[in-house]
């Protein structure tokens, strides 16, 4: 018996459909991440990696010298113990709410300053990366292949744009939280070896859901408050033809200098000063993790907040980030990176080194 074949079903593939946006863009996400994985991936992780062993070093530095010094003694509620003696447990369950309070708002701080490294060296390699995006593709003149595929600059530019202000800062936050644990492992070998408990005196005075809202909650105020820096420096990026970091740099330094120099904002109240702040600093360092803090200027929010952890660490905190939503400046610098970028996305469709 023959086979029928139904001519009418097709693969993608045979009929030659498009490739959907999502598909797509997925793609070039991996692009950018393979090409870049050296910064995206592998400096957070050396950062973390390299605290964690100076972590190591630093106690066992510190339990030398608390060794050596095991003989002398401490007064608690008027018991003179020795250092090396010291019931930890049973100096907790004497100690008073408030400095158990007190405790668990320390621990929890330390922990989570313990991921901050990886975030550090990610804003150096996101601001490398946003400012070679497109002007290393007209270097090598790779930018001739990319043009010949069916991907559009939009698509491109977009790309690249997420991979800076979406997947760097995940693989960084990520890679602070694997930094995270591993300090808390440390400390809490060195809390075991001293006769403590560390589930009771460590582990147990974590608020997890907090560290990592904390730890997350900052990406999608960063994504937005980024976007200034991000636009000039893709701009600059597509429309220099050699020497990016300068044009990037002395430019809004040079018209900073310029209009304090002659005072050609004197209409302005703040004048050369709101330059500097809203023009010059916003255009350099908006794409550095925590420059959001920065938003906080000038606004009566300081004066909102009160004397506990919240006042950091909450949903409505200073490092989540959340009343930044309510600002001008936030929505203002992300229109003005907004247009900076359709200007970068205009730029590659024509500019090359040819």
């Amino acid at each position: 018996m023959n086979a029928v074949v139904d001519s009418t079903v097709s693969t993608p593939r045979a009929t030659g459909a498009p490739i959907g946006w999502t598909q797509r863009m997925r793609w070039l996400l991996q692009r950018e991440f393979w090409e870049h994985k050296g910064g995206l991936l592998w400096a957070p992780l050396i950062a973390g990696a390299v605290f964690v062993f100076f972590s190591m070093l630093g106690g066992g530095t510190g339990q030398y010298f608390f060794k050596r010094q095991g003989g002398k003694v401490i007064n608690f509620d008027g018991d003179r113990v020795p250092l090396s003696e010291v019931d930890w447990g049973q100096l907790l369950s004497r100690a008073s709410p408030e400095d158990l309070r007190q405790l668990h708002d320390v621990i929890n701080g330390m922990t989570l300053a313990t991921a901050f490294w990886p975030l550090v060296v990610f804003g150096f390699v996101v601001f490398f990366y946003l400012l070679g995006s497109l002007y290393d593709e007209r270097k090598d003149r790779s930018v001739l292949f990319w043009k010949s595929l069916p991907v559009s600059d939009f698509d491109t530019v977009v790309s690249k744009l997420l991979t800076a202000l979406v997947v760097g800062p995940l693989i960084a936050t990520l890679i602070g939280l694997a930094t995270m644990v591993s300090a808390g492992i440390v400390f809490s070998a060195f809390m075991a070896i001293n006769g403590a408990n560390p589930f009771t005196l460590y582990w147990a005075q974590l608020d997890i859901f907090r560290l990592l809202g904390t730890l997350f909650s900052w990406i999608p105020v960063y994504a937005l408050w980024a976007l200034p820096t991000a636009g000039w420096l893709m701009l600059c990026s597509a429309w220099s033809r050699s020497k990016p970091f300068l044009w990037a740099i002395v430019l809004p330094i040079a018209a900073g200098t310029l209009v304090s120099w002659f005072g050609l904002l004197r209409v302005f109240e703040q004048g050369a000063a709101w330059f500097w702040e809203n023009i010059v600093v916003r255009a350099l360092t908006s794409a550095w993790p925590g420059s959001h803090l920065l938003g906080y200027i000038g606004t009566d929010r300081f004066d909102q907040l009160d004397d506990t952890p919240n006042a950091l660490f909450g949903f409505d905190g200073m490092l989540m980030g959340a009343y930044l939503f309510k600002t001008p400046a936030l929505w203002i610098g992300a229109a003005a990176g907004v247009a900076m970028i359709y200007l970068a996305i205009r730029l590659r469709r024509w500019r090359d080194e040819g």
